[in-house]
């Protein structure tokens, strides 16, 4: 986990303003986990047939979905730009007057054992937020803001995500360039004090392949340009969630 941190120097706080500027702070840590199996998705017909089977394993993440089953044994992404959003600063371009909680890029392994991620504690301005933003970022070959990263994760060259396992037994690496800016609302707002707060942003793995024929999209052939890359993009960008997370157990309170 001690990747999640690449860039920690970079952790800034660019609070929201009100032109005088805050004056008390709390904390706050953000955190990434697989999605518990209830939230995995179904592509409509009875949801006992299209439903993914979610199971975190000593092998890692196993998803069965109708015949196929597909094992996560590693998970990665690429994050930069990690905020938190409230009315008093709109999702923008360049969502200036929202708190910055990372800049990065920096890796995130996401625990397939479905274990909390790793937190940094940042200070925040005291305050109410109503959703985590993100972006998934592509580590170009030519940006000189990406160079560091790249010397340090020569694996990243030109894609944002990176998985290796299982698909039907037979094993995989699975990487994208999806390139999305994220906002995630909060189903409870976070509200900041002096003792600060959390938040869990959970991935729902299971709903990254998923197909209309109630089985599960190889990786590999995700891999090449076409239909189903394009597929399971679209999911990908659909498979964020977050919550605040009171005791940091990967639970809604």
């Amino acid at each position: 986990m001690q990747r999640y941190f690449v860039g920690a120097a970079a952790l800034v706080l660019a609070a929201c303003s009100d032109n005088t500027g805050p004056t008390h702070t709390g904390s706050v840590g953000v955190g990434f986990q697989i999605a518990r199996p209830a939230s995995s998705l179904v592509l409509g017909g009875d949801a006992s047939q299209n439903a993914s089977a979610v199971e975190a394993t000593a092998e890692g993440l196993e998803i069965t979905r109708g015949s196929d089953v597909l094992v996560i044994t590693k998970a990665q992404m690429v994050v930069k730009d990690v905020k938190l959003g409230n009315a008093g600063c709109e999702a923008d371009d360049d969502d200036a007057d929202c708190p910055t909680l990372h800049v990065g890029p920096y890796l995130v392994d996401v625990p397939v054992s479905g274990a909390d991620g790793a937190r940094a504690a940042v200070p925040v301005a005291e305050g109410s937020y109503s959703s985590v933003r993100l972006t998934l970022h592509k580590v170009t070959s030519n940006d000189s803001a990406d160079a560091a990263f790249r010397q340090a994760n020569p694996d990243f060259r030109d894609i944002s995500l990176r998985l290796e396992g299982t698909y039907n037994g037979a094993p995989f690496v699975f990487v994208n360039d999806v390139n999305a800016k994220l906002d995630v609302p909060l189903p409870e707002t976070l509200t900041v004090d002096e003792g600060g707060g959390d938040v869990t942003v959970t991935v729902d793995f299971a709903s990254w392949f998923a197909n209309s024929q109630g089985g599960l999209y190889s990786p590999l052939l995700a891999n090449s340009p076409g239909n189903i890359r394009a597929a399971v993009q679209n999911n990908i960008r659909s498979a964020f969630r977050a919550f605040r997370d009171r005791n940091r157990d990967g639970h809604v309170d």
